[in-house]
């Protein structure tokens, strides 16, 4: 059975900061519809590419998971108070949630970067391929969501297919630290994960930030530490935090 793709077509931070806009005025969906379309006719001509615009649009700010709907009131709660800069974490951590491929793609592209200054177009080509297989579709999103993040300035690219890293954005609010913690343990399924690794996890290859214990503590995620100084994350599953020695 093939792995659905979903991100296909290239969306701009103007078209999620007013898809974010309507989310935090509680417009009715049937309105957010007309909204976005009538906003999407002046940079997309084609209605099938509209339309798939808007679904990416909808699915990432409006059509969420039920799962995740504590983590994007939450994002709409921090957005009034945030910078442009910062409110592109949001999107970033909503994609995340909303496409799996987004996620695989985004999580390709840090480890890559980890070890070396340039990605090719074709590395993450070839690796979402073995994942969701040799069809024209995958490429036509890897296109996209490449296509997506250039967008968004975090990375460039030359005629050479090659993509290099921005400078990364310093997240320092640590209601933004939490918020991104958790929302990936829950994009990669993760029961728990290491604290220490979290802030260098790829998949937020484009944020820079530490993560200290206590900031963490008293909100919706629980610590455990373990033997030596390594201290593991986890959301709750029960009321009150469990912290072990």
């Amino acid at each position: 059975m093939k792995k659905p793709v979903g991100f296909d077509q290239k969306v701009t931070l103007e078209q999620l900061e007013l898809t974010l806009r309507e989310a935090l005025q509680g417009t009715e969906l049937p309105k957010v519809y007309q909204v976005l379309d009538e906003a999407l006719q002046g940079s997309i001509r084609g209605a099938k590419a509209r339309r798939n615009t808007l679904t990416i649009l909808m699915k990432i700010w409006f059509r969420v998971d039920s799962s995740c709907a504590p983590l994007r009131q939450r994002a709409l709660e921090m957005s009034p108070s945030l910078l442009p800069n910062e409110r592109l974490i949001l999107h970033w951590g909503m994609a995340l949630l909303a496409y799996p491929f987004f996620r695989d793609i985004a999580h390709e592209m840090g480890t890559l970067f980890s070890l070396q200054d340039e990605v090719a177009s074709h590395q993450i080509g070839r690796k979402v391929k073995t994942l969701y297989g040799d069809r024209r579709r995958v490429e036509v999103a890897a296109s996209a969501v490449l296509g997506s993040m250039k967008a968004w300035g975090v990375v460039e690219a030359g005629s050479d297919h090659l993509y290099r890293q921005r400078v990364q954005y310093a997240v320092e609010r640590p209601e933004l630290k939490r918020w991104l913690t958790e929302v990936l343990l829950h994009a990669f399924g993760q029961q728990w994960m290491v604290l220490e690794l979290i802030p260098s996890a790829p998949a937020l290859f484009p944020f820079q930030f530490s993560l200290k214990a206590h900031e963490l503590e008293e909100t919706t995620l629980q610590l455990v530490r373990q033997g030596g100084n390594m201290t593991m994350v986890g959301v709750k599953q029960k009321r009150g935090a469990i912290v072990q020695e």
